[in-house]
């Protein structure tokens, strides 16, 4: 009952401290059933103790999926006291930080200051497994990031190279710093154009996937226009409507940013890779380079076994059954087989 009890003052106390923001309407945006070749969960014989709890907190952007889990879950186990707390991604690490969940849904990477403030308590990274794809462009959901321009702006496509060369100062990927468009191969008036950047300020887990996946990790360069809104899809909103006064404007956003005065730009990981656009089929099959995941989290030492029943609920969760869950909210996306292989592996 201890473990009830400090999640019930942290509940209270994330609502005096924390802002609630409900939810927007995630419309139904693909039809993709979940691989028929995905293993059947078959629960497995777990033995549970009086008043035993398991406790997921994690990201209300979830929801629903985790809802459609939780479910499953309770019906094989009916013994088994099984809690949900859908309140934010921020949340997630946090409480397994605290020690006040099992299991944390997150719809993102970890940020910094929660993967360091786990780390500087446990001495070990928290474990990480994928259980979605991410949206295609939901204003409620994880969604993939795109890069935008001005709707004149000719560039057929850039990499992630030339993306690291145009925001980062430590250019990981090689190459120095790309200011103009021109020395992207662009000629005429937007020869001698530069390229205003637009981005968020850190850290925000737009920002930090950008800046984990394209520039590996480096430094943002200087110079940046952090753009300010209500929450990042009106933030993303502002420089898509500023690029009429910055034609050499670019910017990472969503899909539900793009307005009339942009485009979104074809992306391509490696040169003489073929650029790409973000579509239902390239995102399902992460061809489309920035394709995203959701996670969850959990807190696993190094060489040692996971929790029965911890690992009982991620098996169903990488199971047919659990990704059928996936695939019936028509947002996120059901896991390629290929994948659900790869993070099943994970749990031994």
């Amino acid at each position: 009952m201890k473990i009830r009890s400090r999640l019930v003052v942290v509940s209270v106390l994330a609502m005096l401290v924390t802002p609630v923001f409900a939810l927007k309407f995630a419309a139904v945006e693909h039809h993709i059933k979940a691989d028929p070749s995905l293993p059947v969960w078959k629960p497995g014989e777990l033995k549970v103790e009086p008043e035993e709890e398991f406790n997921l907190v994690g990201a209300d952007i979830m929801d629903e999926i985790t809802l459609g889990w939780v479910k499953i879950f309770r019906a094989a186990y009916p013994r088994l006291s099984v809690t949900m707390e859908a309140r934010a991604s921020g949340s997630g690490v946090p409480a397994l930080t605290a020690g006040i969940a099992h299991a944390a849904p997150v719809g993102r990477e970890a940020l910094p200051a929660e993967h360091d403030a786990f780390v500087k308590k446990y001495g070990y990274e928290p474990f990480a497994i994928k259980v979605a794809t991410g949206s295609l462009g939901s204003l409620g959901k994880t969604a993939t990031s795109v890069f935008l321009v001005a709707k004149d702006n000719p560039i057929k496509g850039l990499t992630y190279k030339q993306i690291d060369q145009i925001y980062s100062k430590s250019h990981k990927r090689g190459g120095g710093d790309i200011t103009t468009w021109g020395e992207l191969g662009l000629t005429g008036e937007w020869a001698n154009r530069p390229i205003h950047t637009y981005g968020l300020k850190p850290p925000n887990g737009i920002e930090q996937f950008v800046k984990w996946k394209v520039l590996d990790n480096g430094e943002w360069r200087d110079g940046i226009q952090n753009v300010k809104g209500q929450g990042f899809i009106h933030a993303f909103t502002v420089a898509s409507n500023d690029m009429h006064t910055q034609l050499g404007g670019l910017t990472y956003a969503l899909l539900a940013n793009v307005t009339p005065d942009v485009r979104v730009v074809p992306i391509a990981e490696h040169e003489g890779d073929p650029f790409l656009m973000p579509t239902i089929d390239t995102v399902y099959h992460h061809t489309y380079p920035l394709s995203r995941y959701v996670y969850i989290y959990l807190n696993r030492p190094p060489g040692t076994a996971l929790e029965p029943k911890t690992k009982e609920f991620l098996k169903l969760v990488l199971s047919k059954q659990g990704q059928d869950v996936v695939s019936a909210e028509g947002v996120f996306m059901p896991l390629l087989p290929e994948v659900v292989k790869e993070e099943l592996a994970k749990l031994n």
